[in-house]
């Protein structure tokens, strides 16, 4: 037993370990509440401080920094999620199935309409499918200059954004395609 007053070693903490580990406590909370936060933005995890994926930047230079070849099948989420997924969807050439230009002349429904809709929509990921192969496919959402409220899937295929189907989410068609 030490007799000078001091508390023994290898007992209790000290007042300067104390708020040593408390200061420890206090930074594991912050990162832990950053790192959700990231996630519930983007839908991704990443450590690298230029902010960059490393994942994502393994895969760049797998396929030659070409960013247009961007595959990247995550589930994206939140704001960030959605503004790179119509990004991508709308740096690729537009391509209309017949199954499409069907359901677009039935509902009237424009070209134009359908670019407006990818330009200024919101992706439902409820109704996506960004895990299918070989073209994951988005559910886009919003209105047209005529007021309608639609849904447009779009298939990210190989430098194409193939155009599935148009919905009309009020108004029931009785469309007649094949």
């Amino acid at each position: 037993m030490i007799k000078s007053g001091k508390k023994d070693p290898g007992g209790r903490l000290n007042k300067r370990n104390k708020r040593f580990m408390m200061r420890y406590i206090v930074f594991g909370i912050i990162a832990l509440i950053a790192a959700g936060y990231q996630y519930y933005t983007t839908g991704e995890l990443s450590f690298d401080r230029r902010g960059n994926n490393n994942k994502q930047s393994q895969n760049q230079s797998a396929r030659g920094n070409d960013p247009a070849s961007n595959t990247d099948q995550s589930f994206p989420r939140g704001a960030a999620g959605n503004a790179r997924v119509l990004a991508d969807l709308q740096d690729n050439k537009l391509v209309y199935t017949r199954h499409a230009r069907c359901r677009m002349d039935c509902r009237t429904i424009s070209e134009k309409e359908i670019k407006e809709v990818l330009e200024d929509g919101k992706i439902n990921f409820k109704k996506s499918k960004p895990n299918d192969s070989p073209c994951p496919s988005y559910a886009v959402e919003g209105f047209t200059d005529d007021g309608q409220e639609v849904r447009i899937v779009f298939a990210d295929c190989d430098r194409q954004t193939k155009v599935i189907t148009a919905i009309d989410l009020k108004n029931k068609y009785q469309c007649h395609c094949d």
